[in-house]
């Protein structure tokens, strides 16, 4: 879940740098495409199964639309606000997925874990405010930042759903479906902006960018995710997710845009210390 953590917060300054090149509905399409190939050749290569029937490919598409929803709220987000204060309201999710298994596995929170949720959650509050008390109490909150609100509610539901939904299939099986209903679902909802993007016209590098996040912040991560997903309870898998604002600090500092002042510095170590508590209790 650690490796977990660091591709996700990949995924933030790499969206950053390539959500104008492309629609984000077309955006997260041309990803869920390229994932579901990848996926798609492993199946191949591993033993044959049986397709779904209709009952399973509507368990794919539940947990599919949660991911759906969340990627390409965050590349809209992106294109109006930081990959740090998006990286920091991510760490809203495991509060999220927490209500989430309680609604529907019945899975209780313990009072502690629901305290360093809420310490873990403060501190990512507090970067997106850029360590600014008077921003905080003005409320100053702005249009990226409430669309990927949205998409962490969204997202939050992810892991309860692949706990709920999880029917004894493999994890590369379960991975492979739920991209694939995504992406054809993406495809008929954007398929009149897919037919008109200038595909020549998109720069190399955003090409690049775009197979990173199929492989590596899809892919991958959502083997990871759903491996842990059954075996651990929602709310310890998605408390990984305060690492997030750290990973992208490090990653922002090594492309040599600095490092943020004491300030947001201080909500950066509230998570970071969010997560290691969480797993002692």
């Amino acid at each position: 879940m650690v490796v977990y953590a660091f591709l996700v917060s990949t995924s933030f300054p790499v969206g950053a740098a390539i959500t104008d090149a492309l629609d984000p509905v077309v955006l997260t399409f041309v990803r869920f495409v390229i994932a579901a190939a990848l996926f798609g050749l492993l199946a191949l290569i591993g033993e044959r199964r049986a397709w779904p029937g209709p009952r399973d490919l509507g368990r794919y598409a539940v947990i599919s639309a949660s991911i759906v929803a969340f990627f390409v709220a965050m590349f809209e987000a992106l294109r109006w606000t930081s990959a740090v204060s998006t990286g920091a309201l991510f760490t809203l999710v495991p509060l999220i997925s927490a209500g989430v298994a309680l609604a529907l596995l019945r899975q209780t929170t313990g009072w502690r874990q629901l305290a360093l949720m809420a310490l873990g959650g403060a501190g990512a509050v507090w970067i997106v405010f850029d360590g600014s008390l008077d921003r905080l109490l003005a409320l100053e909150i702005g249009r990226g930042e409430v669309i990927f609100l949205l998409g962490c509610l969204a997202f939050g539901a992810y892991s309860p759903l692949v706990k709920w939904l999880h029917r004894g299939e493999s994890v590369q099986d379960m991975a492979f479906w739920t991209i694939a209903v995504g992406a054809v679902a993406l495809g008929l909802i954007g398929a009149p902006k897919i037919a008109t993007t200038a595909w020549g016209a998109v720069p190399a590098g955003a090409y690049l960018g775009i197979v990173y996040l199929a492989v590596f912040s899809t892919g991958v991560t959502f083997l990871i995710a759903k491996y842990a997903s059954v075996i651990l309870p929602p709310s310890k898998v998605m408390s990984y997710t305060y690492l997030t604002p750290v990973f992208i600090l490090v990653i922002e500092f090594a492309l040599g845009r600095g490092w943020p002042g004491a300030s947001v510095t201080v909500g950066v170590v509230v998570t970071v210390a969010a997560t290691l508590l969480l797993q002692r209790v």
